[in-house]
């Protein structure tokens, strides 16, 4: 019997996927627009010290850190692209996706197993991202 899946106890960092669209405005300039498409996300990111490197249309881009986590969460697949922003929580830092591998089963049976790994480029800079999604609940009680 195989793991279909990471195990929550291997996921300890939370991560926010952000995704930037361009849209032409009335005038005919770009606005970029950065929207979040995957929020408090559980993977698990570590640092790289291989000398990978990676040409995407015409830039090298040398891998420095790998983020692991599920493929499939509540049954829906989530979908990664190149050049996501991603935002980890615990420390602030910002990386850029340089490449994605999505490892799945072998056996073509089983749809919803095992996981993405994304080779990720540390960037520098501050991004400006929503960081917190926290749900504030309160309790009253009416006299």
């Amino acid at each position: 019997m195989s793991i279909r899946r990471i195990p929550d106890r291997y996921l300890k960092d939370t991560l926010y996927i952000y995704r930037e669209s361009a849209t032409i405005d009335a005038v005919g300039d770009f606005d970029t627009v950065k929207s979040l498409a995957y929020g408090q996300m559980k993977a698990n990111v570590q640092p790289q010290t291989s000398e990978a490197e990676y040409d995407i249309q015409g830039t090298i881009h040398k891998q420095t850190h790998s983020a692991y986590f599920n493929r499939f969460v509540d049954g829906v697949k989530r979908e990664i692209i190149l050049g996501d922003i991603v935002l980890r929580e615990d420390t602030g830092k910002s990386f850029l996706v340089i490449g994605i591998q999505e490892l799945e089963g072998a056996n073509p049976m089983i749809t919803d197993s095992h996981h993405f790994k994304l080779i990720l480029k540390r960037t520098t800079g501050y991004f400006e991202g929503i960081t917190q999604f926290k749900m504030v609940t309160s309790r009253a009680k009416i006299v």
